[in-house]
This record gives C-alpha cells, sequence and structure tokens, in this order.
C-alpha cells in the first residue's frame, strides 16, 4: 500500500482526524500481536504479555477498518454529514 493514500486530505480538501487513529490504532494492535509471549523481569517485577490469537487480531483490525471503509463511502455517497 502506497503511503500517498493514506493522506490526510481527503473530501473537499478537508484534513480528516479519523484515518490518523486508524492508523495508529492498528499500529498499536499489531505491535501489540507481535510482542505476545513476550517475558522480561526488571527486579522483583515479572512481566509478560500473554499471546494472542490471530483469530483476535484479525477481527480487532476488521473491526476498526470496517467503521473506516464504511464511514468514508457514506462520504463519497453523501449519506453522512460533513462534521
Amino acid at each position: 500500500m502506497p503511503w500517498a493514500v493514506l493522506s490526510s486530505q481527503r473530501f473537499k480538501g478537508k484534513g480528516k482526524q479519523n484515518l490518523w487513529f486508524v492508523a495508529v490504532t492498528w499500529l498499536i494492535m499489531t505491535a501489540r500481536f507481535i510482542a505476545g509471549g513476550i517475558e522480561f523481569s526488571i527486579g522483583p517485577v515479572h512481566w509478560a504479555i500473554q499471546p494472542s490469537m490471530v483469530l483476535d487480531y484479525g477481527g480487532a483490525v476488521a473491526a476498526i477498518l470496517a467503521v473506516w471503509v464504511a464511514r468514508d463511502w457514506s462520504v463519497k455517497r453523501g449519506e453522512a454529514s460533513d462534521a
């Protein structure tokens, strides 16, 4: 996916905040999925990130992307407000 697609200048020349929210959310979810299973200790404190299933990760990503795609689709069709 070319990074030009992730431009914040979308419809009618106005920047859209939701695209950056989607990108940041996807990065956080992906980092959390990759970090699953990591364990480390700092002194007496032991931290462990539980691994997550691919189905859970895919469902979360699909939910976030579905909201964004539905909003862009409705804006293109003129059914959503320009707020």
